[in-house]
């Protein structure tokens, strides 16, 4: 009985050694397949993984790398940017399996203003692949004068300035200093712009979806934040413009801050009010004011283009109700 045992122990752990190589051969056939069908190069890294030759392994030219895929907000302006913030830190080149070095690389792109958050994987045999969360711009920023100071993006971080197509937010000098100190990467000091940043945000991914046909955000006027204009309901403290189909512009109060510790009209509301605005008048033509926080008195609030507003290029101007 012993002897039988013994003879079995010895077959199981035959068996299990042969089981073991088995796997080892299907591995390394794997990686010899790989490497007939990827070229030279996947030796170095099949020396460097099996600790046969320099443990780096081969270098990936980072000059060479391009962009596969882009999100639709990224525009050719916006691009050219963004690809030349990246460039200095995209020279040279880097060892396929150098982890310290894919490390210094990634802090390098993510303190790139453009960028939010990188993520660097190894696709074998030779490659590097790159993918980067950007920052998107969502307001453009203007001293009094209208001259250009910064992008923001929703979280109110300051971008350099790109002229391309956005939302507009003027520092007024009814509502504070006319310019504001930034620097690309850091948060956007002035409330105003954070609050601006934020509606816009607000008006892309609550408001605009839910109305056919809606108008093109122009600005956003945070002017009167905290109401330190002028104070009452004729006066909220964000307004918004929008484009009118003959290329002006309309007027519309918009609220409270997104984060206002006092109650605010829902986002909803704001797009029905509009989209019943839009079905009397399409394309917003022959107005120039309206309010967006009247769910039911909202006609009343409609100013025609030939009850022009005392000063309808201004920062602030009366909105009362017809007749009254």
């Amino acid at each position: 009985m012993d002897a039988t045992l013994v003879a079995a122990e010895n077959t199981t752990d035959t068996n299990a050694a042969s089981s073991r190589w088995a796997v080892r051969i299907f591995v390394l056939a794997a990686f010899a397949l790989t490497l007939w069908l990827c070229g030279p190069r996947a030796a170095a890294v099949l020396a460097a993984r099996l600790q046969l030759g320099p443990h780096d392994g081969p270098t990936v030219d980072l000059d060479r790398v391009g962009f596969l895929a882009r999100p639709e907000w990224l525009d050719r302006e916006l691009l050219l940017a963004v690809s030349t913030s990246l460039s200095p830190q995209l020279q040279g080149d880097i060892a396929m399996l150098d982890d310290a070095a894919g490390r210094r690389l990634r802090d390098e792109l993510t303190a790139v203003p453009w960028v939010r958050e990188v993520r660097l994987d190894r696709v074998m045999p030779d490659r590097l692949q790159m993918q980067l969360e950007l920052r998107r711009p969502v307001l453009a920023v203007r001293d009094a004068d209208g001259d250009a100071i910064c992008l923001v993006d929703g979280e109110a971080i300051v971008l350099p300035w790109v002229d391309t197509p956005l939302p507009v937010t003027l520092l007024h000098r009814e509502g504070g200093p006319t310019t504001m100190a930034h620097e690309p990467g850091r948060p956007a000091m002035d409330a105003r712009v954070r609050t601006a940043a934020a509606i816009a945000v607000e008006w892309r991914d609550a408001v605009a979806p839910l109305v056919p046909d809606c108008p093109a955000l122009v600005e956003v006027d945070a002017t009167n934040l905290g109401e330190r204009w002028l104070r009452g309901p004729s006066y909220p403290e964000v307004r918004v413009k929008l484009r009118r189909a003959d290329g002006g512009t309309v007027i519309f109060a918009y609220g409270r801050p997104v984060d206002s510790a006092l109650p605010r009209v829902l986002p909803q509301t704001k797009a029905g009010v509009l989209a019943n605005i839009l079905a009397r008048y399409p394309g917003l033509q022959g107005l120039v004011a309206g309010d967006l926080r009247l769910a039911r008195r909202w006609a009343d609030y409609l100013q025609p283009r030939e009850r022009d507003l005392r000063d309808p290029h201004g920062p602030w101007s009366e909105l009362q109700p017809r007749g009254g």
